[in-house]
């Protein structure tokens, strides 16, 4: 996807990959080759679900620790076929071995959903599994459109400002240049931190920003990932926001992966699950535990039960 002409062998002839950038593991589920992984990353090992529905993915080694983090070693014993990932991480593959690279793409601010088909596609064809990358494609265009059509008419004053507000103290945030903004305005909303620019922020824009910050922008919702809502009830600072006041406070879903990296899966289950938490009323009797159930069954071809269902929409950590 960076343009350049590398030569690996031909779809039939893959049998080992090694996924070195963690969104794009998922997209091995999505087109079916996750048998093909001989290496993948730390973080996609955190994650119960995954684990549960891919037990192989136990014994699959993590070769990547961190950005640009690469256990050399560990890749080589793992002797895959092609690498792929984000550009720092296959140059520091590059660098260090003769192992055929791919690199994703990391596109630009405001196409990060087109990008997901693109690198969709992209599988589709290294691994000769269009027709998978297709379900995916034509699921996000159809839910997509679905969203645009419950949230059109909502006047700018009546949409609702939102706040991802991240770590312990719940101020790292994704600001307007990234993924996460577009994400937020597909689902009807506006990303309380939009005015700021953190794109050259870790992990696709991540970026602190300061409690008076927060109390100016006054958001109606906040999503956390980690900690309990009530505990913002109880602070005398946070509870005299918006969001805290109406009790719009939120824990931000983990499904396969956590929901706030630019993967497949929460590039097509965090607008969802955003515009039916902010407007429900706009949805008739659509259900986010069969939306849900829905994805992963048609994308992933994992069927969950109930309590698989509550995991996800109620994370502990």
């Amino acid at each position: 996807m960076a343009g350049r002409h590398v030569k690996i062998p031909e779809p039939g002839y893959i049998r080992r990959v090694a996924i070195q950038t963690s969104p794009q593991v998922l997209e091995a589920y999505a087109i079916g080759i996750q048998d093909k992984l001989c290496a993948v990353t730390n973080a996609v090992k955190m994650w119960k679900t995954l684990a549960k529905f891919d037990p192989r993915l136990a014994h699959v080694p993590a070769t990547r620790s961190g950005n640009a983090q690469i256990n050399i070693e560990a890749l080589l014993q793992a002797n895959p076929d092609v690498c792929i990932g984000g550009d720092l991480d296959m140059q520091v593959i590059e660098a260090a071995t003769n192992l055929p690279t791919l690199h994703i793409s990391q596109g630009k601010p405001g196409v990060s959903l087109e990008q997901l088909k693109r690198e969709i596609s992209f599988f589709g064809l290294v691994f000769g599994k269009m027709d998978r990358a297709m379900i995916f494609n034509n699921y996000l265009d159809k839910l997509q459109e679905r969203i645009r059509s419950a949230t059109k008419g909502l006047k700018p004053e009546k949409k609702l400002k939102v706040f991802m507000g991240y770590n312990a103290d719940h101020l790292t945030t994704y600001g307007g240049n990234t993924f996460m903004n577009e994400w937020i305005e597909a689902a009807g909303c506006i990303n309380a931190a939009r005015a700021i620019s953190s794109l050259g922020g870790k992990e696709g824009g991540l970026t602190t920003v300061s409690m008076e910050q927060v109390l100016g922008w006054n958001p109606d919702i906040i999503i956390l990932d980690s900690g309990k809502p009530a505990d913002l009830h109880d602070d005398k600072v946070w509870a005299t926001i918006a969001a805290v006041k109406n009790r719009k406070v939120y824990r931000l879903p983990v499904g396969v992966f956590i929901w706030n990296r630019p993967s497949c899966e929460a590039g097509a289950m965090l607008p969802e699950w955003l515009a039916l938490t902010a407007y429900p009323d706009r949805f008739g009797n659509l259900r986010i535990d069969s939306e849900v159930k829905r994805f992963y069954r048609e994308v992933f071809r994992f069927i969950f039960a109930d309590d698989d269902v509550k995991a996800i929409l109620n994370p502990e950590r």
